[in-house]
């Protein structure tokens, strides 16, 4: 959705097409792999900084602003704990499910978004040019909660050397007002429409290049590239192995699931509607129900 105003990063995407429905999963490069696990230290010690600041918000018994005492937060952070949560939306005549990490939610976990809480951290802002830089930082603030349904931002604001000085909570819906109309300001629309339009792109390329019966389904690598575009080219069978990488998958997807949405594929192709309502009676078979493995019960 950033795409248009990204000047950075680069992304890189699988793709499949099953029965209608595109599945995304990230593709990790070997470069952004090397930089993941070769992080200077000054930039560690900001991820700490953000990480911290998730910490101390969430803890039962946060530490008083002076000092430490036994029991309360002491420093201490765990990245290897999170929550995912699973929403369905639209993007134009597209309904998309997306899952994505939510930092914590205000008093109590209601079964809605409307409790959910999205914490960041951000430099002070100490003149203009901070302004601007914490302005474009917005922006994928803003779409990272509003993707998921995310209706509250909670900003930390620290210093250099990593002190909180101030925290401000902002209005998901309200953050492209606070940079409308200002020079080089982003547009939601823009990134709207260029999600819309990217989407589409995606369709007809991948429907223009059926698989062919006894191949395997097709899994096709997207790249961003800032200031460039989007490509978008079918893998070889060496990249194939590559997204399976040994495991029991077609294409990126667990074999379990691919061999469920085909069963129910051929059984709703088999079984008419206005024939399966007259034949169900008293004895009818229950529709059959699949068990998901451990781990992927939602």
């Amino acid at each position: 959705m950033t795409a248009p105003y990204e000047e950075r990063d680069s992304w890189e995407l699988n793709v499949m097409m099953v029965d209608g429905t595109l599945y995304f999963e990230e593709h990790l490069t070997e470069n952004k792999l090397a930089e993941k696990n070769n992080v200077a230290p000054h930039h560690r010690m900001q991820m700490y900084y953000g990480y911290a600041f998730e910490s101390y918000c969430t803890s039962s018994t946060p530490a008083p602003s002076k000092g430490t005492a036994a029991g309360t937060w002491g420093g201490d952070v765990n990245t290897n704990v999170q929550w995912c949560s699973v929403v369905k939306t639209k993007l134009g005549d597209t309904r998309i499910v997306i899952g994505g990490e939510v930092d914590c939610v205000r008093g109590h976990f209601t079964g809605n978004t409307d409790s959910f809480v999205e914490l960041k951290t951000s430099l002070i802002i100490r003149g203009a040019q901070d302004e601007a830089h914490f302005e474009k930082k917005l922006l994928k603030f803003y779409f990272q909660s509003f993707l998921l349904g995310v209706p509250e931002i909670v900003v930390g604001f620290r210093t250099a050397a990593g002190r909180l000085s101030k925290v401000q909570s902002f209005r998901t819906m309200e953050i492209p007002r606070l940079v409308r109309n200002k020079p080089g300001a982003w547009d939601p629309l823009v990134c709207l429409d260029w999600g819309k339009r990217f989407i589409e792109l995606l369709k007809s390329t991948i429907v223009s290049r059926p698989s062919t019966l006894g191949d395997p389904l097709p899994v096709w690598r997207v790249k961003f590239t800032p200031r460039s575009g989007v490509t978008i080219s079918p893998l070889d069978k060496p990249g194939l192995d590559e997204v399976v990488n040994g495991e029991d998958r077609v294409g990126f997807l667990p074999q379990w699931y691919f061999d469920d949405i085909r069963s129910a594929e051929r059984r709703s192709s088999e079984l008419h509607p206005s024939v399966n309502a007259r034949s169900a009676g008293p004895n009818a078979s229950p529709e059959k129900t699949s068990t998901l493995p451990p781990g992927w019960q939602i």
